[in-house]
């Protein structure tokens, strides 16, 4: 492991995957044995990534428990989708993002985008 971050990226990856088997299983005790701490180590490094795994999880296993905090999961959840999709839209706004889509024809031209005023 090259630092501590990727040892916790590792940990809450796996104690999330665990989760997700124990669900599977039907075994909603143990999944949520598994995710809490999961959710908990993800939030420090941060990686929303895993969190967003996990809150789908949370979500669905307060729902399977009738548990009063699945409203509260749900919204959790949705945030996490807002941050990953405003990400995303962002990253595809960038001049770099040419690059993805350049196949052949000389280097596209990574021109920043001026800023408007209003």
């Amino acid at each position: 492991m090259a630092n501590a971050e990727d040892l916790n990226r590792l940990t809450s990856c796996s104690l999330v995957l665990l989760g997700h088997i124990f669900l599977s299983l039907g075994n909603s005790r143990e999944s949520m044995n598994m995710v809490t701490p999961a959710m908990q180590l993800a939030s420090k490094i941060p990686d929303v990534h895993v969190q967003l795994w996990a809150s789908a999880i949370l979500k669905d296993l307060y729902r399977l428990c009738a548990d009063p905090r699945e409203n509260e999961a749900f919204q959790m959840h949705c945030n996490f989708s807002q941050m990953l999709l405003k990400d995303h839209f962002q990253a595809s706004q960038m001049p770099e993002h040419n690059l993805i889509q350049w196949t052949e024809g000389s280097f596209p031209l990574l021109v920043e985008p001026t800023p408007t005023s209003t």
